[in-house]
């Protein structure tokens, strides 16, 4: 593909993919797909989930699953390291990969507090700053092509190369891949046939707010997802989460014993000498594991058993859950998600105009402050270590093209949007579903899936994906319909059996949402 899609001049980009072929005739034609991220490799998802994508967009389309730029197998890839050792060892042991501590929510005033969080956003400040000059110094003007409006190109050309250049573009994403299909259907609406976008994230903040502001509006369903979390355990009991003492316990006891342990060990983390290297579990780490393990219900269970031995004092597996383990060899592989999602979140937004603009330490404990008081008690300060954003104003490259909208294009098939949920989600909360549905309202419809999770397909529902499949065989869903779930978070003897009064057609549809969900 051409490098630089408006100058001819800069060469050409090798963007890797894989293709899942149609098992039904006659085909319909290509699916894009994209797995999230940003950083996540598409290429991988036609070989190790191509089958059970097929039952949810329909066995008569083939799959593409290509690598953004940047990511993966695409050249050139994003290098911003000598070494697998010295990318690891720059993060090691920082706010960016243990996040930040908040000694107590108990008093947000507290000057103590906002001292140590100015301490904390200075350390921020300073790796961000080495990783953006390391990038630079390693990749030079090489950065400037990974934003997502190159990404839309990509497949534009790919396209016209696989299916012909008469040829409508079909496309599914979920969570960072509902940006990049909101960016394709508002720059080429001409060119789209079908799309479905999964787990939606705000592209009005994404493309208009700099980065280390994002996070105030993925957090505003985090406090319903943690009591829905809280709840669920107390419900099974024990035997299935022991974080409560016995079944029906009031969730407000688990909560207690939560911000009792975060304060505990804000104070004397956790030693764990035999992790993936040795190291402690900060409360920080601990906090920000835990809104990221929200997203994902049907691992609640074995969430719940990891907090509880680290409330015992075995803090191991929420840290190897953390930190990853030094590199034996400096083997040529892609590099940890962090330098690729940088690569194309600090392209994608927009950055002060000159350096007396640049956000402080205090400005950024000021905003965490704010987004702890009115948003988020408990997570407000606490995504930095699924999502490691921020650190813009130092990115030493600008790209060929930056989209900001207008997103209110007209298509001549209406877009589907999958929101999670009526009750909650985190990163991806319904409100962002909706608001991307109100900026077209001629050209998509929304469903809604009655459960907490990041993307619909971490706590399946045979309905929403009975929906996303006819939507692909020309069915358009009603706007608005809501969707129920057909898993429980906490298993037990009820849900079992409601799994076993299924049909086997839908037990096989289950089965490979759960692959799906396994493998994302």
């Amino acid at each position: 593909v051409p490098k630089d899609y408006f100058d001819a001049e800069a060469g050409t980009a090798s963007v890797a993919l894989a293709r899942y072929k149609a098992k039904k005739f006659p085909r319909k034609g290509s699916v894009f797909l994209n797995p999230g991220g940003p950083g996540g490799p598409g290429s991988r998802l036609p070989i190790t989930t191509g089958s059970a994508l097929a039952k949810v967009i329909g066995e008569d389309w083939d799959l593409i699953g290509f690598d953004p730029r940047g990511i993966g197998s695409t050249m050139p890839p994003t290098r911003c390291f000598s070494s697998q050792i010295t990318n690891t060892v720059l993060f090691a042991n920082t706010v960016i990969e243990q996040g930040i501590t908040v000694s107590s929510i108990s008093d947000l005033s507290s000057p103590l507090l906002y001292d140590q969080l100015v301490e904390q956003h200075r350390q921020f400040l300073a790796v961000k700053e080495a990783h953006a000059h390391l990038c630079g110094e390693m990749m030079g003007n090489e950065l400037k092509y990974m934003g997502t409006a190159t990404v839309v190109r990509d497949i534009d050309f790919m396209s016209r190369v696989i299916e012909g250049e008469d040829e409508k573009i079909n496309y599914w994403g979920i969570s960072y891949g509902s940006i990049l299909g909101a960016y394709l259907v508002n720059m080429l609406p001409h060119r789209i046939g079908y799309a479905v976008i999964d787990g939606i994230v705000n592209p009005v903040s994404w493309s208009n707010e700099p980065s280390h502001k994002w996070p105030i509006n993925w957090i505003s369903d985090a406090e319903k997802t943690y009591q829905i979390f809280l709840q669920d355990c107390s419900k099974a009991g024990p035997s299935s989460c022991p974080l409560c003492e016995y079944k029906d316990e009031p969730w407000q006891n688990l909560e207690r014993r939560f911000e009792e342990f975060f304060d505990a060990i804000a104070l004397n983390p956790i030693p764990v000498p035999f992790g993936n290297r040795p190291g402690v579990l900060t409360s920080g780490g601990a906090r920000g594991l835990l809104v990221k393990s929200l997203q994902r219900p049907l691992e609640w269970p074995k969430v719940a058993k990891s907090f509880s031995s680290a409330m015992a004092g075995n803090g191991t597996a929420l840290y190897n859950a953390i930190v990853r383990p030094l590199p034996l060899a400096d083997i040529d592989s892609p590099e940890p998600h962090i330098s690729p999602r940088l690569a194309v979140t600090c392209l994608d937004s927009p950055r002060p105009p000159s350096p007396d603009e640049f956000p402080t330490a205090e400005d950024l404990t000021e905003q965490g402050l704010k987004a702890l008081r009115e948003v988020s008690l408990h997570f407000g300060l606490s995504t930095g270590v699924s999502e490691p954003d921020g650190g813009c104003q130092y990115w030493p490259v600008d790209g060929p093209e930056r989209f900001t909208g207008p997103w209110n294009a007209t298509l001549e098939t209406k877009m589907l949007i999958v929101s999670n949920t009526v009750r909650a989600s985190l990163i991806t909360p319904k409100s962002s579903g909706l608001l991307v549905n109100s900026l077209m309202p001629d050209s998509s419809v929304i469903i809604i899936q009655d459960g907490p999770g990041h993307c619909s397909i971490f706590l399946p529902s045979l309905c929403t994906a009975k929906l996303q499949r006819g939507y692909f065989a020309g069915e358009i869903p009603k706007n608005g319909t809501v969707c129920p779930v057909d898993l429980a978070t906490f298993p037990d003897e009820e849900s079992d059996k409601h799994i076993q009064m299924l049909s086997t057609e839908d037990r096989e549809l289950l089965k490979a949402l759960r692959d799906l969900e396994a493998m994302f």
